[in-house]
């Protein structure tokens, strides 16, 4: 049964894990609003006073302060009415703006990454007084794997798109660099390949196929930047095709054991959570 030190370290994980799932809504699919009002309110509450992550923010004045005002203006923008990236219709349906997926990534990528450090400062905390929980350690490793691919697909999907659309303003110019070619490799191009490359700087994961696989994802963004010729020069398609198949495969191969343990810790909290509700001694 986690320990006192745990519990508040999965109460860290869980807003994390709320934060980084924010990226489904680049997924074009139907997206349920019980489940936007769920991660609303982890997202909210999570850094009220008196939770784990709250906590943390007022004992950390002045970083604390900056993520706060960070996390804040990442609600407002996706999870408040005045959004107008993601919307709950009259009728309660979620309705997203697939035009700007790029201001979803970016808000999602940089933040989850500051949430991130500050779990691994508790995980480090609770490693040094010998408290620390083999499935916690477990869970959050899996988490780094499945974080750093997910990212890498749902932001592949798009960057395909965009180069594909460069390609084709391109070849309408005859080569030339035009105005709309330029907009697509500032705003769309250039900076995807910046958040790609960000979460690859960033894994803590050391398992050679995460990684191998996120070094790949590099050397297709190298491809498309004319630094790497294609290898036995193939079409952009089906590099884009194999990169995009070998990420969501991985996925698919890790989110099963990752679920298996969250699944279990999750169950672990909710008992404790009852318990301490119920006056009993956890």
């Amino acid at each position: 049964m986690l320990n006192g030190t745990n519990q508040y370290i999965f109460n860290i994980y869980h807003y994390l894990l709320n934060l980084r799932d924010t990226v489904e809504y680049a997924i074009d699919r139907e997206h349920t609003k019980e489940l936007y009002e769920q991660r609303k309110q982890v997202l909210v509450k999570g850094i009220e006073h008196g939770s784990a992550l709250g906590n943390f923010l007022e004992n950390n004045k002045e970083q604390g302060d900056k993520i706060r005002e960070k996390l804040n203006e990442f609600i407002s923008d996706m999870y408040s009415e005045s959004s107008t990236v993601i919307k709950v219709t009259e009728d309660g349906k979620i309705r997203v703006d697939h035009t700007q997926h790029v201001k979803l990534f970016d808000e999602v990528v940089g933040l989850q990454e500051s949430v991130r450090d500050i779990l691994y400062g508790y995980m480090n905390f609770a490693r040094g007084k010998n408290e620390e929980d083999p499935d916690m350690v477990k869970l959050v490793a899996l988490d780094e794997k499945m974080t750093r691919t997910i990212l890498a697909m749902l932001i592949m999907r798009d960057f395909q798109k965009s180069f594909g659309e460069f390609q084709k303003v391109m070849a309408e110019s005859n080569g030339q660099p035009t105005p709309q070619s330029n907009f697509i490799v500032q705003n769309e191009i250039s900076k995807m390949a910046q958040m790609m490359r960000f979460s690859r700087a960033h894994a803590h994961c050391t398992d050679n196929e995460t990684l191998d696989l996120l070094d790949d994802v590099n050397k297709v963004i190298e491809m498309t930047e004319g630094r790497r010729d294609r290898r036995d020069n193939k079409s952009f398609q089906d590099i884009f095709n194999d990169i995009n198949r070998r990420l969501s495969e991985h996925v698919a191969k890790l989110e099963p054991e990752w679920k298996k343990v969250y699944e279990e810790l999750f169950k672990q909290m909710v008992a404790l959570s009852q318990q301490k509700d119920a006056g009993q001694p956890a």
